[in-house]
Formats: structure tokens, C-alpha cells, sequence
């Protein structure tokens, strides 16, 4: 039986190692269907290279860390949002037992708070092309999608996506078009990369 699960900032008394371990976890169903993601296999250095100085969410099931989300706050580069200050959720992960709870609702919202105390009030995340689950649901919650991307480690192409609190100031033909250009021009780099290798073997 589930003990009162709680949701929190991570307090000190809560390992990283744990906090790895979890993402480990919730994500091995990404490895069987075939695909890597950086949450399978992702060192400690490479996780606290990505928090940076970010905020670590957990949610707790007694003192087992059931999940995890993150924040930082980063300097766009995307088209959209030049040089603006964003918020850049990533680093998610429940476990399998936990998933289709409540779980990463109420975690996520505590990250929303969190942005909202902020200030700032537009929100970067990404999800890898074949979640159409995850994309489904964060359009239907108001997020754009905005660009496509090639993840090199893993191989897989990340679709960004953006939500603007206040609501989003581009017209959705204009998203639309800005998303299929990128991806144009990603599968034409990766299609050039691999002649160029076929002509020098």
C-alpha cells in the first residue's frame, strides 16, 4: 500500500544517486521499444551538467523517490524567444508503477509555481518525436510546437515546444511553418552527413 505520497523541492537528506536511479528507471521502457534516451543511461556528471544551477523536483512514496522534474533558466536561442529569458523544464521521469497516476501533475505543478514565482513567463521542454502522447496533451494544455531537432546522443529527434503563460504572441501558421523549415533542414543535414560518409569509406 501507497504511503502519503509527497512533493517537494529536493531537501539534502535525499541522494542524487537516488535521484538517478529513478530516471534509470522510469525510462528502461524507452530502451526496450528501441530507442535511447538520455534519462536510460545518463551519468551523475552529465545530470548535474544539464540541472546546472537549476531546481530538482521529487516526488516521494515514504522516503522512495518516485519522481523527478527539473527547472533552469536559460537564455533562448530559439527563434521565437532570441535572447529572452526562459524557463527549460527537462529531466522528467516517474516510475513505471506511478505512471498514469496523478504523480506528474502534481509535480509538474509544483515546477509551474515555482516558474511563476519567477517572473518569468515563457517555458521551454522537449519530448522526443514518437511521445505523441506527450505532445498531444501539452498542445491541448496550450504549448506550441515550435522547432525540430536531432538529439545526437540517442539518435533521436527531440520536438521543442513552448508555452507562453500569457499566451502565445505567433500565429499558428507561423509556428507551423517555422517547425516544418527545421525539420527540413535537419533531415537534409543528416542526409548529407551520411553521403559524405558513404563517399569517404
Amino acid at each position: 500500500m501507497m504511503e502519503e505520497i509527497k512533493y517537494m523541492i529536493k531537501p539534502n537528506w535525499v541522494a542524487w544517486e537516488d535521484i538517478l536511479a529513478c530516471l534509470h528507471e522510469a525510462h528502461k521502457v524507452n530502451k526496450r521499444k528501441g530507442f535511447t534516451m538520455p534519462g536510460y543511461n545518463m551519468t551523475m556528471e552529465e545530470f548535474k551538467e544539464k540541472l546546472g544551477d537549476g531546481t530538482c523536483f521529487v516526488a516521494l512514496d515514504g522516503d522512495k523517490v518516485i519522481g523527478v522534474c527539473t527547472v533552469r533558466f536559460i537564455k533562448s536561442r530559439r527563434w521565437c524567444t532570441w535572447g529572452k529569458r526562459v524557463a527549460y523544464n527537462g529531466l522528467d521521469g516517474i516510475l513505471k508503477a506511478y505512471q498514469g497516476t496523478d504523480v506528474f501533475m502534481s509535480l509538474n505543478a509544483l515546477r509551474y509555481k515555482s516558474i511563476g514565482e519567477s517572473g518569468v513567463r515563457v517555458v521551454e521542454f522537449n519530448t522526443a518525436e514518437h511521445n505523441k502522447v506527450v505532445i498531444k496533451r501539452n498542445v491541448k494544455n496550450g504549448a506550441k510546437i515550435i522547432q525540430y531537432a536531432h538529439m545526437a546522443k540517442g539518435g533521436y529527434h527531440p520536438i521543442v515546444m513552448m508555452r507562453w503563460l500569457d499566451g502565445c504572441p505567433y500565429p499558428d501558421w507561423l509556428c507551423k511553418l517555422m517547425f516544418n523549415i527545421s525539420k527540413v533542414v535537419i533531415k537534409l543535414t543528416e542526409i548529407g552527413k551520411k553521403n559524405k560518409g558513404n563517399i569517404e569509406k
